[in-house]
């Protein structure tokens, strides 16, 4: 045997067969142009991708700050529902006291009216 069988042999059987395939198959791409124009499309996706990631990002804060102003309003709300329950109750013991030291429910202003929740259904 001499020695291009041998290296032949040794080529074959290491599995460089395949790796002597993929070598020709690039030399072609790059030959022929093939090898430019996918890195060109490539590069195009990892811009799209890019540009999505930051998209995604931009729409995380949008929703962090809408969240952030809802807590704050929700916040907002249950302070003056607490407020306001503080007020009625000072209101409710103050007339208590008045009637308690003898003043006349009558001398007392009314209570005012409340407006109520609109319904649900519209009148027919």
């Amino acid at each position: 045997m001499d020695s291009t069988q041998l290296l032949v042999t040794l080529i074959g059987a290491g599995g460089g067969g395949a790796a002597l395939l993929a070598l020709i198959n690039g030399l072609i791409k790059y030959l022929s142009g093939s090898a430019g124009r996918e890195r060109i499309r490539n590069t195009t996706l990892k811009d799209q991708r890019n540009e999505a990631w930051a998209e995604r990002d931009k729409a995380w804060k949008e929703v962090a700050e809408e969240r952030k102003r809802a807590d704050l309003s929700d916040a907002r709300a249950d302070r003056e529902a607490r407020n306001r329950r503080r007020t009625e109750e000072y209101a409710s013991q103050l007339r208590r006291d008045c009637t308690e030291h003898g003043m006349a429910a009558e001398e007392l202003r009314p209570w005012p009216q409340l407006e109520k929740e609109p319904s649900e259904t519209p009148p027919t």
